[in-house]
């Protein structure tokens, strides 16, 4: 008899056919066929990781048709096997995973909206918290700096495709889908909003602001960024549309420290 830990190992090895064989030799009990009861284990496997795939990437079996989808879900789930519990953290890789296969390498935007589809699933797993208001920060002066903190759904996305084009399109059974693809760079922000998902393309000042704070910039780096970019923009009305968007969840005046720091680099 195995230790539990191998056994266990040893089963998930088999039933994604990793080593099918080996396993067998353990499931000896009874007059079964031992390949025919894991085959059934298999079977149900790579169905129901098949099934997690196609409700996270809906967008890209449309793109590749649902055969073919099927196919590059099992060379997925052979290769990249789940690596912990939770299926709904299940693909992350699998846009990557697109991308190396030679039958799409003509179809870049293929893997670039599933990039899009995959933050999308990881925005409605993440946590929403209560957003704030510009009212309850009447005390704090925007002038000095403070720290502002985002939604944690927020997910920036940049990529040289029409992404967010592809994705909006088959929301709504456009006649012609395929005229939305593009070689066209979009910078895409989407965040939840309670059981949904807002997107958005942003231009490239306001998704350097953004992408600052997310990454937890103070406000006045932030805007440098963005001014950087575009002596143009527009720092009130960004705020007021961040404010509004539900995307505020703290605001907090910053410590001299990290306010001089900055100036000084």
């Amino acid at each position: 008899m195995l230790p539990l830990d191998h056994l266990q190992t040893t089963m998930a090895r088999a039933v994604l056919a990793m080593a099918p064989t080996i396993a067998a030799k353990a499931l000896t009990a009874g007059k079964a066929d031992p390949l025919a009861r894991l085959r059934i284990y298999q079977n149900n496997t790579r169905s129901s990781l098949t099934s997690v795939l196609m409700a996270v990437f809906p967008v890209t079996v449309r793109l590749v048709d649902e055969r073919f989808f099927r196919y590059a879900a099992s060379e997925f789930i052979r290769r990249h096997p789940p690596a912990e519990s939770r299926l709904a953290r299940y693909g992350a890789g699998f846009p990557r995973f697109l991308k190396s296969i030679d039958t799409l390498s003509d179809m870049p935007i293929v893997a670039e909206t599933a990039r899009l589809e995959w933050a999308i699933a990881e925005a409605l797993d993440a946590a929403s918290l209560p957003p704030r208001s510009l009212g309850d920060y009447d005390n704090i002066d925007l002038g000095t700096s403070p720290d502002i903190s985002v939604q944690p759904s927020l997910r920036l996305i940049v990529s040289h495709w029409s992404i967010l084009s592809v994705w909006t399109a088959h929301q709504h059974d456009a006649a012609d889908r395929h005229s939305s693809w593009a070689r066209r760079a979009e910078r895409v922000a989407l965040w939840r909003a309670g059981d949904n998902i807002r997107l958005i393309q942003l231009d490239r000042a306001n998704f350097a602001f953004l992408h600052s704070l997310k990454h937890g910039l103070g406000l006045e780096q932030a805007a440098g960024r963005a001014l950087a970019l575009d002596p143009g923009f527009d720092l009130v009305s960004a705020l007021v549309r961040l404010f509004g968007d539900g995307l505020v969840t703290n605001v907090r005046a910053a410590a001299t420290a990290h306010s001089n720091s900055w100036r000084q680099s």
